[in-house]
């Protein structure tokens, strides 16, 4: 195989990741902040803030859903840094996104090898371009989003099974599915992908390698999650086992979608035209049926799944736009009628690439939810806090602090969401504890706001005012429902 062409994707597809994980700070979505940094983070300095733990819980603690294996990885990584003396959290994410760019550029490297073993160069290299340069592949690369994360383990289980062109050896069959097995243990619903190449390795009745496969899977899921949850809790499973209670119980709870939503991502996601593209290719051609079915498989489940977001699509995006795009250019270069017409694609490649680029620029450098990590990045040198007044009652949904950037967990936080209650008896409520940092989330009716904090909290004084950044502000115009805040952080006067 040639070593040229993949040392070349793998240069082009590092630039705009190294532009992401110095430029493209904050957090992309709540679980990469709260479900990773947060309780790693939290287990360093203070170990007693997260509940994950049963040590955390009190008297009858319960499993949380949460596999401890990518948050421990973090853990672990916090630790050495804080013991080399790196205590900024700004310049620790750097340090984790950087790893997060590195880590994605298996990713290019598997697929373009995949591309070239069902295709040939020219294919194969176009598809490794796509997978470097698609806009939103370097901004979600350096995410802390096990969406993502998980992606490498499967485009490396991917590749194993279809490296050798006479198909898997019992070998190749047993180190695929330890690549998979991986990818379980961070992100659990990645286990419906896991089946699809036993299944197919069933069906070609292929018996020993489909057995290697199957205790490939099974070791990490063994070691890792059987591991830890016996160490902590005592049991086998306990997480997976309360994940899926949770999961089975909440299907409706969050987004509920029709059943093509997922299928409407997978045709957007690419932009106009390239989406469609490789959709047809990939449901045109259900070859390798051992990379094809998994894929399908991972689809299906979440489109029948009622509880349905973008997000969760994200680890079979890779590997679908290498079997789709790569059977689609198949049939395009052989069908008369696009013989006829290639200046129509060409056209329409120019334009894509046009809109990619524009759009690659801006992601890479985009700072996501900039306001609240500013916020609580501002109030590091106003430390020690009391508590923090989260007021949010122009639109009744208090986000959460990210208590990371500020350094400090042993405070109060209470949300304020209800502009008719008491807040005067509710700050009594916590006697000593009582918040002297109020945060408040939009510009709606900040004047009657202030003044109904100051009754009772006494004189405030503005400590700084945090943005929202370009991101925030696009989200927000394309759906409302993503949150655009200007938040203004305020902290009672000594005197008062």
């Amino acid at each position: 195989m040639a070593q040229r062409p993949l040392v070349a994707l793998t240069l082009i597809a590092l630039v705009p990741r190294l532009v992401a994980a110095f430029f493209s700070g904050g957090y992309f979505a709540m679980d990469d902040h709260f479900l990773v940094i947060e309780p790693a983070a939290s287990w360093v300095d203070a170990p007693a803030y997260s509940t994950w733990l049963p040590w955390n819980q009190g008297a009858d603690p319960q499993p949380r859903g949460h596999s401890f294996f990518y948050v421990g990885l973090h853990y672990l990584l916090f630790v050495m840094m804080k013991a080399i003396g790196m205590g900024d959290p700004k310049n620790m994410m750097v340090v984790v996104r950087l790893l997060h760019a590195l880590w994605s550029l298996v990713v290019v490297r598997t697929g373009y090898r995949i591309a070239l073993r069902l295709s040939d160069e020219r294919i194969a290299w176009n598809t490794g371009l796509l997978l470097a340069l698609l806009c939103f592949m370097p901004f979600l690369s350096v995410r802390n989003l096990v969406e993502t994360a998980c992606i490498p383990f499967l485009m490396l289980g991917a590749w194993r099974l279809v490296r050798d062109p006479a198909g898997p050896s019992a070998k190749d069959a047993l180190v695929a599915g330890i690549w998979i097995g991986l990818a379980v243990n961070v992100r659990f619903q990645t286990l419906f992908f896991a089946v699809g190449p036993g299944l197919a390795l069933l069906l070609a009745k292929h018996w020993r390698e489909a057995v290697a496969y199957g205790l490939g899977t099974a070791l990490p899921l063994l070691i890792i999650q059987s591991g830890v949850d016996l160490y902590i809790w005592g049991r086998p499973f306990a997480e997976l086992g309360e994940y899926v209670a949770y999961n089975m119980v909440n299907t409706t709870t969050y987004f509920v979608h029709p059943w093509y939503n997922h299928l409407l991502v997978l045709a957007a996601i690419f932009l106009p035209f390239v989406g469609l593209a490789v959709m047809f290719g990939f449901f045109r051609r259900w070859r390798p049926l051992l990379l094809w079915l998994p894929v399908a498989l991972f689809i299906a489940f979440h489109s029948w799944f009622p509880n349905k977001q973008e997000r969760f699509i994200l680890p079979i995006v890779p590997l679908y736009l290498v079997l789709g795009w790569t059977a689609w250019e198949q049939w395009r270069t052989t069908s008369a009628w696009w013989k006829r017409h290639e200046r129509l694609w060409k056209g329409q490649m120019v334009f894509f690439w046009v809109v990619n680029t524009v759009l690659l620029t801006v992601l890479s450098v985009s700072y996501s939810k900039r306001s609240r990590v500013e916020a609580m990045y501002a109030l590091r040198d106003q430390r020690p806090l009391k508590g923090l007044l989260i007021e949010d009652s122009a639109e009744g949904e208090a986000p959460l602090p990210p208590l990371f950037y500020l350094g400090q967990w042993d405070l109060v936080q209470v949300p304020w969401t209800d502009p008719a209650a008491d807040l005067a008896a509710e700050l009594e409520r916590h006697g000593e504890k009582v918040p002297d940092v109020v945060l408040f989330i939009g510009l709606e009716r900040l004047e009657e706001r202030i003044a109904r904090a100051t009754r009772a909290m006494g004189p405030l004084h503005v400590v700084s005012v945090a943005r929202p950044g370009l991101l925030d502000r696009v989200v927000h115009g394309l759906n409302p429902v993503n949150r655009n805040e200007t938040i203004i952080i305020m902290r009672k006067d000594t005197a008062g």
